[in-house]
């Protein structure tokens, strides 16, 4: 069940009371999404977290009309808008759905109470933003290797789960390579002898 494993992955990180957990279950819904539909989009007036229990999404943000995949994540980890919907900024923010996706939704100011109320929730929220930083770090030490084949090969070694369940376009998008070079560079590296197969 997608709540279950919600709570599997907060007890992981600090126990959760029991109280605390039949108070939570009042307040999350469980959501699935199609591929290719939007968990967040400017549209979206109320903002949510949403925890991937199952499928791959990727965060992308539209400048004109220019999309720039900013990450890619699968199950097992929490998901969000970075930016208020309230800030005017000149960047339109996604979150989209690259396989058949179930999640565990949160409403934003809900959550922003539970760190005020709960220790436990505060603790794992210090946690989860530790370990969005060291990501958002990794994203931007790929962004200034030298080569192309450097920033694919630190890909391979940093997310080896994406590498199969995510499309060659994206992982193009994601690296800033056009998806020429990034087939180019694929075609002449192996992982144990063998060629990697990516859709």
């Amino acid at each position: 069940m997608p709540v279950a494993t919600f709570f599997r992955f907060l007890n992981q990180l600090h126990p959760i009371k029991g109280s605390l957990e039949n108070y939570l279950l009042g307040k999350i819904s469980t959501v699935s999404f199609n591929k290719g539909k939007f968990l967040i989009s400017p549209l979206d007036k109320e903002d949510h977290v949403f925890f991937l229990v199952r499928g791959a999404v990727r965060g992308f943000t539209k400048i004109g009309q220019k999309k720039i995949t900013t990450w890619l994540t699968i199950e097992n980890n929490l998901v969000g808008r970075i930016r208020q919907n309230d800030q005017h900024e000149m960047v339109e923010e996604y979150i989209e759905a690259l396989e058949y996706c179930e999640v565990v939704k949160i409403n934003s100011a809900f959550l922003k109470e539970l760190y005020f109320q709960y220790f436990e929730i505060n603790y794992i929220g210090r946690l989860l933003a530790q370990k969005l930083y060291m990501a958002a770090e990794e994203r931007a030490l790929i962004g200034r290797l030298p080569t192309a084949e450097a920033k694919y090969k630190r890909f391979l070694s940093v997310y080896p789960d994406l590498v199969n369940r995510v499309s060659l376009k994206y992982i193009a998008f994601f690296l800033g390579l056009s998806v020429e070079t990034l087939s180019r560079i694929r075609s002449k590296i192996t992982n144990d002898g063998n060629e990697l197969i990516v859709r």
